[in-house]
């Protein structure tokens, strides 16, 4: 007796539940391709096949009135209908296939192949078959597959005929075997899977839908608790009442933006709606060089097929390793540091765990950085220089390796705080990051007259001010500033249109190079971290017109895009620290309007001081 038919948007069912159906297969799609291959492996499944239920793959559906559009799965669906169709003399067909893609497959599948005797086609060859006056019309692609699948299975049942109970196989495909049944039009919208059925087909086929796995693996959690219960309905009902609620609860704390970004380390996670996907491939160890978006669920259907217990354990104990990770301060911040910069994988840092005490496993996080920054690389002498060295790297040539010192500086910041306060990795990993200059890198990009003597004259004051001023340096600052003709503030504003000539141009390249060599502007006693649209914000401005956009942002905590849309801005506690001078020592820098090089070496010597412990 077939089953009734009220099937859900994502449901667990036998082939029997099909009984009635009629699909049909649009033209946008492929024709049908199985070969006497697949057929004999399905074949062989079915009839190896002894006990419970067993799950084929997910067909993606889109259910209309008493017409049923198959977007995926129709090579397996169609196979399954061409089992039935050679069984025909035993049974009738449970449910009809309908190709669009030419008239003369859905003739060939709906009316012809049914009234063919099965074994007539086993004697005859396809050259053969399309000579025959009944099927000249029929030479396609798909007739030829069809053909050549059919006659494999007549071949099988033929070859196996001593050994196959034809109505044990056929209960067995009818009521044993299952699909999991995805319709699109009741199912949850996400992931892509809630438009028009040829939008979704051509997503599907071009990888654009990463189809989450997370409900097909929670359905076989779930029979596999009826399956283990069969014999208390009571019981299976509470422990199936359990799981959903263990589940609920680890992904709803995934939905943590902080506890989630604190753990993930691969962005193809952040289209799908489930999150939860992501820690089942973490158990199950996906290689995402290897394994595409279905390969946890096919694991654990290949398990379940063959009747080995689905650990739910695994999962759980996984999860709460995490949250304990998670609510532990130290280890927060030193594994969302080596995942964030791309050290460590999640998956090392858990084997990393494994046996280990949580001061041993902090050792070993400590460790790991300590390997990274005592990384060393040859320099254009051939000679071996730290990777990470504070006193080379640079912006020019090392600008990921500055940028990572400095978030790592930003994490020993909330690490040696007493407070509760947090490296907010949910807003790093949401926003790009750079690196930028406190002082000015590139006065090239002033666009006036005004600008430039503007710039010179905050560089002139200073360097005048110096115990030992470098005489190069005055000298060629009022060389330039005799082009400007006693440039005072008031004219400033009169020349803001002027452009520069070509010898003022060549002078002023010939004072930024020296200047960026005697304050080493690109080197790290300069750089601070910040995001690129803030980075954008403060351009090449002057420090003073720096420091304060930069306190502004970090008191109101967001700013507006060209988009008139409010963004959460994150000013790192290191980056604001700099640009106010807190790490100056001499008050008489701390109030000067120049960051010089009395505040760099203040700010190299905490720097040094900060990250000690990982470049012994």
């Amino acid at each position: 007796m077939a089953v009734e038919n009220n099937i859900k948007a994502i449901d667990f069912i036998p082939i029997n539940a099909l009984v009635g159906k009629h699909f049909i297969v649009k033209d946008y799609q492929r024709g049908y391709k199985w070969d006497e291959k697949e057929i004999n492996e399905l074949l062989n499944d079915v009839n190896k096949h002894n006990k419970g239920r067993y799950c084929l793959q997910p067909i993606i559906v889109k259910e209309q009135n008493n017409e049923v559009e198959l977007i995926d799965g129709q090579q397996r669906l169609t196979s399954i209908y061409l089992i039935l169709a050679f069984l025909n003399n035993k049974l009738t067909t449970a449910f009809s296939i309908s190709y669009e893609t030419r008239n003369e497959s859905k003739v060939f599948l709906l009316d012809k192949l049914l009234a063919t005797t099965p074994f007539a086609l086993n004697n005859v060859s396809w050259e053969e078959l399309i000579e025959l006056p009944d099927f000249k019309s029929y030479n396609n692609v798909d007739v030829f597959h069809f053909y050549t699948v059919y006659k494999a299975i007549a071949q099988w049942f033929n070859k196996t005929n001593s050994t196959v109970d034809k109505i044990d196989f056929i209960n067995k495909l009818l009521n044993q075997i299952h699909v999991i049944w995805y319709d699109i039009d009741k199912a949850p919208k996400h992931n892509g899977l809630n438009s028009n059925a040829e939008d979704v087909f051509l997503k599907l086929n071009a990888g654009k839908i990463p189809l989450t796995s997370a409900e097909l693996i929670k359905g076989l959690f779930v029979l596999q608790t009826d399956r283990q219960n069969k014999h208390s309905k009571e019981i299976a009902k509470l422990k199936i009442t359990e799981l959903a609620l263990e589940w609920d609860q680890i992904e709803s704390k995934l939905q943590y933006d902080s506890f989630w970004y604190f753990i993930c380390d691969n962005d193809l996670y952040d289209v799908t709606e489930t999150r939860i996907d992501f820690l089942i491939d973490l158990v199950n160890k996906r290689d995402f060089k290897k394994h595409d978006n279905l390969f946890s669920y096919r694991l654990y259907e290949g398990q379940f097929n063959s009747g080995i217990a689905l650990n739910w354990n695994d999962i759980k104990n996984t999860f709460n390793k995490l949250n304990e990770w998670y609510n532990n301060k130290t280890l927060f911040h030193y594994i969302g540091f080596l995942i964030t910069s791309k050290i460590k994988s999640l998956s090392s840092i858990i084997d990393l765990s494994i046996g280990t005490s949580k001061e041993i496993f902090q050792k070993k996080l400590i460790a790991c950085i300590t390997l990274e920054f005592k990384k060393t690389i040859e320099d254009e002498n051939k000679q071996k220089q730290l990777k990470y060295d504070l006193e080379i790297i640079n912006y020019s040539e090392n600008r990921k390796e500055c940028e990572k010192v400095l978030l790592l500086l930003n994490i020993q910041h909330y690490l040696k705080n007493s407070s509760n306060n947090r490296f907010p990795f949910e807003l790093y990993k949401n926003d790009t990051w750079s690196v930028e200059h406190v002082n000015p890198q590139n006065p090239r990009d002033y666009n006036s007259v005004g600008e430039i003597a503007n710039w010179l004259e905050k560089n002139g004051d200073y360097y005048q001010r110096q115990p030992n001023p470098s005489d190069a340096i005055i000298s060629i600052i009022k060389t330039v500033q005799v082009y400007f003709e006693n440039i005072s503030n008031n004219d400033i504003r009169k020349l803001s249109d002027l452009k520069l000539k070509k010898d003022q141009l060549d002078k002023l390249e010939e004072l930024i190079e020296m200047l960026s060599n005697e304050l080493g502007l690109h080197k790290l006693p300069n750089l601070a971290l910040l995001d690129k649209n803030t980075n954008s914000k403060l351009s090449n401005k002057l420090f003073l017109d720096k420091r304060a956009d930069i306190v502004e942002l970090d008191l109101n905590g967001k700013y507006t895009n060209t988009e008139g849309k409010e963004k959460l801005v994150f000013i790192p506690p290191c980056t604001k620290n700099v640009f106010t001078k807190i790490y100056t020592k001499n008050n008489s820098n701390i109030t000067d309007s120049f960051f010089g090089k009395a505040d760099m070496v203040a700010y190299q010597n905490f720097i040094q001081e900060q990250l000690r412990e990982f470049y012994k």
